[in-house]
């Protein structure tokens, strides 16, 4: 039987059709491969080790938080954008023998400088420089006589800051 002349040509251009069809798929699927793995990729994150910067503590006893505040932000402000931590604890109120496992924890974490902020922590910082004759000590108020502890007023504000940045710069090696 002889078909008419459109019928005879419509399984090609069918096939043409699922050619152009497949053509176009195995186009989307490459440019979807290509942007899956070229599109906007997320961050890398970069751990920074903290562990090995200097730390600068203060330490305050409630009855003198509000004293302390300010040195406070001078201890964050001489470590904005320095390798140097930090950290603030407050002891509760109590006695010297109760205030001093706080300042000798201190001791114990590696601070580089132990601030202390008020009359509260006198004779706890005292001991604890005497038992720790290479801790440095800085007390914010009343001054105590020996050679690893300087003093300041609570409101000096700038020597918070140089101490704690002087304090934090590495010492150079001993030469014999």
């Amino acid at each position: 039987m002889n078909l008419p002349f459109r019928l005879h040509h419509r399984p090609r251009r069918v096939r043409l059709i699922a050619a152009a069809g497949a053509l176009v798929a195995t186009g989307l699927l490459a440019w979807l491969a290509v942007a899956l793995l070229t599109g906007p990729q997320t961050p890398k994150i970069v751990a920074n080790n903290i562990s090995r910067n200097f730390r600068a503590c203060l330490v305050n006893d409630q009855q003198d938080a509000t004293m302390a505040q300010p040195v406070w932000s001078s201890l964050q402000n001489a470590a904005s954008g320095a390798a140097i931590n930090a950290q603030r604890i407050q002891v509760p109120k109590g006695s010297t023998a109760a205030s001093l496992p706080y300042v000798n924890s201190l001791v114990q974490r590696k601070c580089g400088l132990i601030i202390s902020v008020g009359p509260g922590l006198h004779e706890a910082v005292a001991t604890a420089a005497q038992h720790n004759p290479h801790q440095r000590f800085i007390t914010m108020g009343p001054s105590v006589k020996l050679p690893n502890v300087r003093s300041y007023s609570p409101t000096d504000r700038s020597a918070v800051i140089s101490a704690v940045q002087q304090a934090a710069r590495p010492r150079s090696a001993h030469r014999t």
